[in-house]
């Protein structure tokens, strides 16, 4: 909707600078094109940019044999990443705790992965190394890594 908005500005603009006189006035257009852009700004941005940590685990139970799964935990870029992959680590190893003690009697980590991507691309890099890894969860690590501030 973005997009239509501003070819629609831009061509009213070139028809408002070439109307009803000879010569073109160009300032209308370049003033009003301008306005339109530093208003559309977004357009030109990237969306959101996220960050996203992994770790491979190769698990067993008494009921299954060794498999690889892949956890994510995906979070926003605030711009110190850091920072942000290493409250992403924190989830993935609260979840870890939470899989040894509930579903696997042996959780072992192959690998810890962090890249500036959202998760699903990096699930894609992934099963190109690990070609038999299960995706078992994208975790928000915005959510999950939430400090809370007590009032003083």
């Amino acid at each position: 909707m973005k997009l239509f908005t501003l070819i629609a500005v831009a061509i009213l603009s070139v028809n408002l600078a070439f109307a009803g006189t000879e010569n073109p006035s160009l300032p209308i257009f370049s003033k009003s094109f301008t306005a339109t852009l530093k208003k559309e700004k977004s357009l030109f941005e990237k969306s959101t940019a996220k960050v996203c940590a992994c770790q491979v685990l190769r698990v067993s139970s008494n009921n299954e044999a060794d498999n690889y799964i892949a956890v994510f935990a995906q979070g926003t870029n605030n711009g110190d990443l850091s920072a942000n992959f290493s409250d992403a680590m924190n989830v993935l190893e609260k979840e870890k705790k939470n899989l040894k003690t509930h579903f696997y009697s042996k959780v072992k980590t192959t690998e810890n992965v962090t890249a500036a991507t959202d998760c699903s691309s990096l699930y894609k890099n992934i099963q190109v190394k690990y070609q038999d890894v299960k995706m078992y969860d994208i975790l928000d690590a915005d959510a999950l890594s939430q400090r809370f501030v007590v009032a003083q």
